[in-house]
């Protein structure tokens, strides 16, 4: 059975071990890599430098599937916005990357699953906006309660959406920790799931294409729908590597059984 390679782009941010204290590192938690494998797919982590923007479909020539991992906030600007107090120092070159690497994901077919900051930079890619701090207009607590500990709430999945396909649940609970959400939906995008306030949790493209962003984390919440989710996913890379081997075009949805 094929094993896909799955892009995913690192972040950078400070490392402690022993005498060596705040060292600048290139990387993202382990659960990311740990349930991609455990799905049957290799992942392949792309530093974020500038090298790379030059030319971003060089990293696209050798995955089968995009993977957009969490992490802080996306660049205001990208979306034409101010920063919120609130917002992470961002990183940029990381946003212009995975938004890159997004587009041109979009133009060869190939399938792209997003978790939490993930979907946001779906929708921002696509010409979408975010929802720069929630709690300034509804209870942030279900969502985020405290920085660094993650929480749990109900989704509601929508009817007739690939998500549904995949996970045959209405709702379930889901490990979140954000603050910022979508605000309006980029081209070709549609909500999937929402939360009990209204907060949307899950977007999707409208194409057939496998392209999904859930604003929870599947990765730390394995048994029993973050695996489904994620398998779903690299059954879908998995399809279109095959694809590409044959000369075909990129096939619809990989379907969950």
């Amino acid at each position: 059975m094929t094993v896909p390679l799955v892009g995913v782009v690192a972040d950078r941010k400070s490392a402690s071990a022993g005498a060596w204290v705040d060292i600048p590192t290139d990387g993202l938690p382990h659960a990311y890599i740990s349930a991609l494998q455990e799905a049957g797919a290799a992942p392949i982590v792309f530093p974020s430098i500038d090298v790379h923007l030059s030319d971003p479909d060089r990293l696209l020539e050798i995955v089968d599937g995009l993977f957009l991992p969490g992490g802080r906030d996306i660049d205001a600007e990208l979306y034409a916005n101010e920063a919120h107090p609130s917002n992470d120092p961002p990183l940029r070159v990381r946003d212009e990357l995975e938004i890159a690497l997004v587009r041109g994901a979009r133009e060869r077919g190939m399938p792209i699953f997003g978790a939490c900051r993930g979907m946001q930079v779906l929708n921002v890619a696509l010409g979408g906006t975010l929802e720069q701090h929630l709690g300034d207009r509804l209870d942030l607590t279900p969502h985020r309660a405290t920085v660094g500990e993650k929480t749990e709430h109900p989704v509601a999945i929508h009817d007739g959406t690939l998500l549904r396909r995949i996970t045959h649940d209405a709702e379930f609970d889901i490990s979140s920790h954000h603050h910022q959400a979508v605000e309006r939906l980029g081209e070709g995008l549609v909500a999937s799931a929402s939360a009990p306030d209204g907060v949307i949790e899950a977007i999707e493209t409208t194409d057939g294409s496998f392209c999904l962003g859930v604003q929870w984390h599947p990765e730390e919440r394995l048994d029993p729908e973050g695996i489904v989710l994620i398998r779903a996913f690299v059954d879908a890379a998995r399809a279109h590597a095959r694809s590409q081997v044959r000369g075909a075009a990129a096939p619809a949805v990989a379907r969950a059984s």
